[in-house]
């Protein structure tokens, strides 16, 4: 064996690279996640928001009692069970398309030859006693005296029913719906645990002093917990068939003259600055290790600023070039230019992977919104800068005003393309025609 010395220049990059470009690569949504955890694990950030106030609100807007066993427990028909002098028959009352398909969407889940005939209609029974939001408030001991069975076979089958998903269903109330996603999630933090068993009801007061008291946490840490429960779902069964989404733009533009006015569209998000008091509270301790541990969290906090408004400095540069190559498709409704992200880099003396990371996932809306990263088309050939969505728009246009009787092949479309000077191989017609979703020549005449 020999060893050898070898000299080589290699480029690495920090940590602090590495966060910097990961903020750079951030839609705002991820970057309001990203400094909300900071602000909650760092005291020398401040921000214009009450982000504690919000993420207890995010806690109590969706916690409700659940309903008492008498409003539900007589509604099923799967199992008999007594009924109140006054309350003749209310088992009519259930919707049975909906019941029909909760019951379906959770028993799916479970394997059928595990149960017996009997264990399948008390499990139907159990999944009729949820309430809207998917919370299972009763008693094993109850369920058991008016359905028949043993209260070991309830337990046993409401414990099945809580494995499944969503996570948090069948729990008794908000506390274990809680506890089953951390659970499900894989969380390790007996801390957390402790906490959402125990001081829920501090948490909707925002009482964190008496839980950081007893349970012998930081007040950063407390902070740190509620953020991660806010983002749980409280509603296991509530709102998880939501028909209507929202696409929020990440950057507006708009047209001011002959210039360009582009701004982030994150005001909704709070200014987040450096806390004086903290600063000031360093510079007056004398205990060396607080001076250390405030030191380290102004350099944290300074840094996070710096890359927040670097990543804005570069977005706008970025969305400010891509305007102007682009002003035709923005203004006039022209097609799109053909246009690279090495391109932009150049004319702005940024490397490629730089605008790659700002464009990733996000929106531009200008009159209309679109992804940002489709703005960018390579060219269909050397021959003709001519970008692929406009030939596809070219190909749209000539077929929609083809006879019917006489429909036009992939080659006679290449011809008139190159009759308006685009260059385009007959198989990349074909291949942008069936993107299109249009068929062939020969399928379209017998339409």
């Amino acid at each position: 064996m020999q060893s050898y010395l070898s000299l080589e220049q290699a480029q690495t990059l920090s940590g602090a690279q590495i966060q910097s470009l990961k903020i750079l690569e951030y839609t705002n949504q991820e970057l309001d996640a990203f400094l909300q955890t900071e602000y909650l694990e760092n005291p020398l950030l401040e921000t214009s928001t009450d982000r504690q106030e919000e993420t207890i609100q995010n806690l109590e807007k969706f916690y409700e009692k659940g309903s008492e066993y008498s409003e539900k427990g007589s509604e099923y028909s799967g199992i008999q069970t007594r009924e109140r002098d006054d309350d003749v028959d209310r088992r009519g009352d259930i919707r049975a398309k909906e019941q029909g398909s909760l019951e379906k969407m959770i028993l799916e889940q479970l394997p059928h030859e595990r149960y017996s005939k009997g264990e399948w209609k008390l499990l139907r029974y159990l999944v009729a006693c949820l309430d809207d939001n998917g919370y299972f408030p009763y008693e094993a001991e109850e369920i058991a005296k008016v359905s028949g069975y043993e209260v070991r076979t309830v337990e046993a089958c409401l414990h099945d029913l809580k494995e499944l998903e969503p996570a948090g269903v069948f729990a008794k109330d908000l506390s274990e719906c809680l506890l089953l996603q951390l659970e499900r999630a894989g969380v390790e933090e007996p801390k957390l645990y402790e906490m959402t068993e125990k001081y829920l009801g501090e948490i909707l007061k925002g009482q964190i002093s008496r839980i950081t008291r007893e349970l012998h946490v930081s007040t950063a840490t407390v902070k740190e917990y509620m953020h991660l429960l806010s983002t749980l779902n409280p509603k296991p069964l509530a709102g998880g068939n939501k028909e209507t989404s929202y696409l929020v733009p990440d950057i507006l533009a708009v047209r001011e003259g002959e210039a360009w006015k582009v701004e982030l569209n994150d005001r909704w998000m709070g200014e987040y600055s450096l806390n004086d008091y903290y600063i000031h509270m360093m510079e007056e301790a004398e205990d060396p290790e607080l001076k250390a541990y405030f030191a380290e969290k102004l350099r944290r906090a300074r840094y996070v600023l710096d890359c927040v408004e670097q990543r804005r400095n570069t977005i706008l540069k970025i969305v400010h070039a891509v305007l102007e190559y682009q002003s035709g498709y923005f203004l006039r409704r022209e097609l799109l230019k053909p246009m690279t992200q090495e391109e932009i880099a150049e004319k702005l003396h940024l490397h490629s992977s730089t605008v790659s990371r700002a464009v990733r996932g996000k929106y531009l809306q200008y009159q209309k919104t679109v992804l940002l990263k489709d703005l960018f088309q390579t060219a269909v050939s050397k021959e003709e800068q001519t970008a692929p969505e406009s030939v596809k728009e070219r190909i749209r246009a000539l077929i929609e005003k083809e006879e019917k009787s006489s429909p036009l092949s992939d080659a006679r479309l290449k011809r008139l393309l190159a009759e308006e000077g685009i260059t385009v191989a007959r198989r990349t017609i074909a291949k942008y025609r069936e993107q299109l979703g249009i068929l062939d020549s020969k399928r379209r005449g017998y339409l």
